[in-house]
């Protein structure tokens, strides 16, 4: 039993460590020199580009637009530590709700370019990285080969209120 709970906690962790990888190479699309300015250059029409397709209508992806550098800067500080978290395993169980969020937001902006009837052919990644992070929280991941799991073991995870529900108990 605790072999096959073993194996259940590092299959989970490859997982977390894959989603790490998948957000290292989205900051390639925000941090490489042309992109870094095409990304600040183009925001504001990326997010009006959503508003056809926006769940509930376009106010969404029209309030993003009109604050550019707020929700840049959200999404570039919430990618750089999600990948951080994933890679490193620290904070996990944070660092799933963060992506949770993230997720819901962009598959609700994409909402109607993500199903489209008839001759829709692609439901897209954000489902599966829904259903990702729920499995990734619920079922305990960073428990092996993370910052979470050495401090746990360790003794050194401080104010255990707040770390069991930010960073999984080993």
């Amino acid at each position: 039993m605790a072999d096959a709970r073993d194996r259940a906690g590092r299959t989970l962790d490859i997982l977390r460590i894959l989603l790490g990888l998948i957000w290292a190479v989205n900051l390639l699309f925000i941090f490489l020199p042309v992109s870094w300015a095409y990304f600040w250059s183009s925001f504001r029409d990326t997010a009006y580009s959503y508003a056809f397709s926006t769940l509930g209508g376009p106010g969404l992806a029209d309030f993003v637009a009109a604050n550019p550098t707020v929700f840049g800067w959200s999404i570039v500080v919430a990618s750089v530590y999600l990948t951080v978290a994933l890679l490193l395993g620290f904070t996990v169980r944070l660092a799933c709700v963060v992506g949770l969020i993230m997720s819901v937001v962009f598959f609700l902006t994409q909402w109607y370019s993500t199903f489209v009837f008839p001759g829709g052919t692609d439901v897209g990644p954000h489902p599966l990285y829904l259903a990702i992070y729920v499995a990734l929280f619920l079922g305990g991941a960073g428990r092996y080969w993370s910052v979470d799991g050495w401090l746990w073991r360790s003794g050194r995870a401080r104010l255990a209120k707040v770390a069991q529900w930010i960073a999984t108990p080993a």
